[in-house]
């Protein structure tokens, strides 16, 4: 493990606070001589390439602010202070930021994209930026884009657009010079090394095909599909070289215990060409708990290409860290030492359970390297921490008459900052960054003792202590949200209750809390309605946006919730999969997911209501897999394959059995949420309103500025009206009957 300077605290109730006001997003709007680039507006997302220095950190008027040595803010004057913009990726998930507003009769489109552009041999990061003018009144009109001057035009275009046309405005600017001191290139070079189109379509064939490699999921809600491919390309963009940095503003570099949970979140969805040299970063001198799980990602990266040479290699260091557990449970009753986990100093139950889990990790190690010596010594200290915390936490429970496991091990919430800071979200701190309770589970953890049997009233206890916020929010440091909301339902995978709680937490941030398309800052203090439509979004925001260890916590609950693999080779497929997601008709699929010994396999599912069905593909786990959806807990009726766990709701396939299905004793119920205000929807995502075609369920239109009718997404326009209910979804109980729509979610 190496060493860097130590950073400054986070997750801190005096952060610095970045807020958005009005008039810091309206008051770009004409054309000037470039200005320095400010990194604190709170709409921050990124643009640029893989491992470049210095990626480009966009916003939704069309402008981004370039750094590397240049440190200027490039905008649009043509952005004219819209009542409503729409921001989102192109195509989804990629890498190229869209801003749609309406000016003057016209739809004007502002996109801009990153592409690796080599000139005179050197390598650059090149942005290209579209302003697409779509003229959709009876009369011509001139709009003139305004660009900065440190734009290059590509193209030559004219203002004026006639009735009905579109014009293509075509920039370009070099951004990034991947860390090297060569010069810049030279216009005329940079112009003629080709066009948007051509830079585009290669930007978009690199992406695909690095997302080829991963582990890919297909949801009923298409937004977590994208969110998902989003948060792996932000990940590598964010990156300098091979350092995983956690974020562009203000997170630049490497942080220890975030480079371990990113590390774990690529090695679980299969993105392992670069692994070594990602392992190689790893260190730890800030916070205790990333040295205590420092074998977890070693364990991973074990488990999915069985490279048992290069971690014996390695296994000094893996051993001193392990070893260092032990010489560091100092605290009450021999748990672990005093730090500063959650950013202030305590017996932090969280240290106790990342030790706990890289324990188990070392154990795994071990055996897998055939060194008993080791295994046994892991197998004690695991066993003598285990039974030191689980003595300590009931004595604190007892004590005080808690119904929930305390943050700190020798303390009830209220006399901390967990229960004592209104909204704090560090009462789920352990839930997440301890790591215990699920990740140990996959790892061979007994779940027995105070952080098994009050996994979910710690939930329960939680929520009920928020004040003012809704569901599926943790609070803030303080406030109202963060970016691991949706990593804190990770340990509810290993209770019954809030086992969906994951996926229903990333729906939230999605609906509610986002402060750059699919990015989010670490610290969300106020959210709410805004310009950029549809949805709510963040209105302040601390730490960095995109922040990329919270989309790693954020996607590996996503994907463990769908699938994941035990040490001992048993893959569990379902663990989180919402109610609403077993409706008739609506699939769920995972793919190219890596498994033990280099191999990949795949799942789907899918329901009639009162039966589900899953067909595996691809290569066969060593240990079978347990069919284990939360429908299932205490409503097996019978099933064609397995053995079943009634009580559990578990269905355990021998190894290949490649089909199951699973009758229920009765169908998930939903609730019906009502109708949803489709015009509304409509104008929120830039169009002038609905239009009812006819009378199947099918006739439902959005009609675009030019008067052209589009087909619409009810399950989105569901999801927009019930923005705070997570896992809404649309059903139309009649095709013939335009008016049998309802939005609902889970009972």
């Amino acid at each position: 493990m190496t060493s860097i300077p130590r950073r400054p605290l986070r997750r801190m109730a005096g952060a610095t606070l970045i807020l958005m006001a009005g008039a810091l997003l309206t008051s770009q709007v004409v054309a000037a001589p470039a200005a320095r680039a400010a990194l604190t507006q709170t709409d921050s997302g990124v643009i640029g390439w893989e491992g470049d220095q210095d990626a480009v950190i966009a916003h939704q008027d069309g402008s981004f602010d370039v750094r590397a040595g240049k440190n200027v803010n490039v905008r649009f004057g043509i952005y004219s202070n819209p009542a409503t913009v729409q921001w989102s990726n192109a195509g989804g998930y990629y890498p190229a930021l869209v801003t749609r507003f309406e000016r003057d009769s016209s739809t004007v489109t502002i996109t801009s994209f990153g592409d690796r552009t080599t000139v005179g041999g050197n390598d650059f990061v090149a942005v290209y930026s579209r302003v697409s003018v779509h003229n959709h009144d009876t009369a011509a009109h001139t709009l003139d884009p305004a660009p900065s001057g440190s734009l290059l035009p590509l193209n030559p275009a004219s203002n004026t657009v006639a009735a009905g046309q579109t014009v293509n405005h075509d920039y370009v600017m070099a951004v990034d010079r991947f860390g090297a001191g060569y010069a810049w290139p030279s216009d005329t070079s940079l112009v003629a090394a080709g066009g948007y189109d051509a830079h585009y379509q290669h930007m978009t064939s690199y992406w695909d095909g690095r997302l080829a490699a991963i582990a890919q999921i297909d949801v009923p809600d298409q937004r977590l599909n994208d969110a998902y491919k989003a948060g792996f390309i932000y990940t590598q963009i964010v990156k300098d070289g091979n350092n995983l940095n956690v974020g562009e503003n203000n997170y630049d570099r490497l942080f220890d215990h975030d480079l371990v949970g990113i590390l774990a979140n690529l090695f679980e969805q299969g993105d392992l060409g670069n692994a070594k040299a990602y392992l190689a970063t790893l260190f730890q001198n800030e916070y205790p708990d990333a040295g205590y799980k420092f074998s977890w990602p070693w364990a991973l990266y074990l488990e999915k290409t069985g490279d048992t040479q290069y971690v014996s290699a390695h296994f000094a260091d893996l051993r001193a860290g392990a070893h260092a557990i032990q010489t560091a449970a100092t605290g009450p009753g021999g748990t672990m030492k005093t730090s500063n986990a959650v950013d202030s100093q305590g017996n932090w139950t969280v240290d106790d359970q990342s030790a706990l889990t890289g324990l188990l990790a070392y154990r795994y190690i071990s055996e897998r390297l055939g060194n008993t010596t080791e295994t046994a010594w892991a197998k004690n200290e695991y066993a003598t921490l285990f039974a030191a915390v689980n003595k300590e936490l009931q004595a604190t429970v007892s004590a005080n008459n808690l119904s929930y496991v305390p943050c700190a091990v020798d303390v009830p919430n209220a006399a901390n900052r967990c229960f004592g800071s209104t909204n704090d979200a560090n009462w789920a701190s352990s839930l997440l960054f301890g790591r215990w309770n699920w990740d140990g589970l996959l790892f061979g953890a007994d779940p027995t003792g105070p952080m098994a049997t009050l996994l979910d009233a710690t939930y329960q206890a939680g929520f009920a202590h928020l004040s003012g916020l809704p569901a599926h929010t943790y609070g803030g440091y303080p406030g109202y949200s963060t970016a691991y909301n949706a990593g804190y339902g990770e340990a509810a995978l290993a209770g019954k209750k809030y086992r969906s709680e994951g996926i229903y937490d990333y729906l939230f941030m999605i609906n509610n809390t986002q402060s750059g398309p699919y990015s989010w800052w670490e610290g969300i203090p106020t959210a709410g309605p805004t310009s950029w439509t549809p949805g709510a979004h963040a209105t302040a925001g601390t730490g960095s946006s995109p922040h990329m260890w919270g989309q790693a916590n954020n996607s590996k609950v996503l994907l463990d919730s769908l699938i994941a693999e035990k040490g001992d080779g048993q893959v569990i497929v379902g663990r989180g999969i919402p109610n609403e997601w077993l409706a008739p008709g609506r699939t769920v699929k995972a793919s190219n997911y890596p498994i033990t010994g280099n191999q990949r396999m795949g799942v789907s599912l899918t329901s009639t209501g009162k039966t589900v069905s899953l067909a595996l593909s691809g290569d066969a786990p060593a240990g079978g897999v347990q069919f284990s959806v939360p429908a299932f807990i205490g409503n097996i009726a019978a099933t064609s394959a397995g053995t079943v766990d009634a009580v559990n709701g578990t269905v355990t396939l021998p190894r290949g059995t490649t089909t199951v299905t699973v009758t229920l004793t009765s169908a998930p119920a939903d609730r019906d949420l009502g109708g949803v205000d489709l015009d509304a929807y409509c104008r929120s995502i830039g169009d002038k309103g609905v239009s009812r075609d006819g009378d199947t369920a099918g006739s439902w239109k959005c009609v675009t500025q030019d008067g052209v009718h589009v087909g619409l997404s009810m399950d989105q326009a569901c999801a927009w009206q019930y923005r705070t209910t997570a896992g809404v979804l649309s059903h139309s109980s009649d095709p013939n009957d335009v008016n049998s729509w309802k939005c609902y979610s889970a009972a």
